[in-house]
């Protein structure tokens, strides 16, 4: 038996995937805008951000109930490595001993296939304890980690939404 997707399940999905965007769009403006090149464990967080996008807008399509939360929950997944990502990018930046510098991690993500097809987007080619001015009192990873928990909330919702 399907049901159809209802406004109040709709809601949390269509806020989700507005917040990858939204987070993606400001990553890139910055990195266009200011050089705020992005490290190993920023671009982490964009794959993060668009896996969170990509199963949203897929749970959105999908009509059968147990398959759609299905997919929400490979998102509350995608979710919570970036969050994970996000909480130990604030605490690389809270201890100035600590530097992922070019690590194995920013190597294997830069030789991806995709990487060339969008490096703009992939690329990590900064560091992760460069200081970047913080936005309204927060760097932007502690922004990251919001934008994460934001989504968990969502995702949350609309797993548990009544029809």
């Amino acid at each position: 038996m399907t049901t159809p997707l209802t406004d109040q399940s709709r809601n949390p999905l269509v806020a989700v995937l507005f917040v990858s965007i939204a987070c993606l769009a400001s990553a890139l403006y910055l990195q266009e805008s200011k050089d705020w090149f992005p490290c190993a464990l920023c671009v982490v967080q964009r794959y993060a951000y668009l896996g969170t996008a990509f199963f949203a807008l897929m749970a959105l399509m999908v009509q059968a109930s147990p398959v759609r939360k299905g997919v929400v929950a490979l998102a509350v997944l995608s979710g919570l490595a970036g969050l994970g990502a996000a909480l130990y990018h604030v605490w690389v930046l809270s201890n100035p001993g600590v530097s992922c510098g070019v690590d194995p991690l920013q190597l294997k993500l830069n030789a991806l296939p995709w990487t060339g097809w969008w490096p703009m987007m992939f690329e990590a080619d900064g560091l992760c304890t460069a200081e970047y001015p913080p936005f309204l009192g927060l760097d932007l990873p502690a922004w990251s980690a919001i934008g994460f928990a934001v989504q968990l909330m969502l995702l949350i919702k609309a797993v548990f939404v009544k029809k």
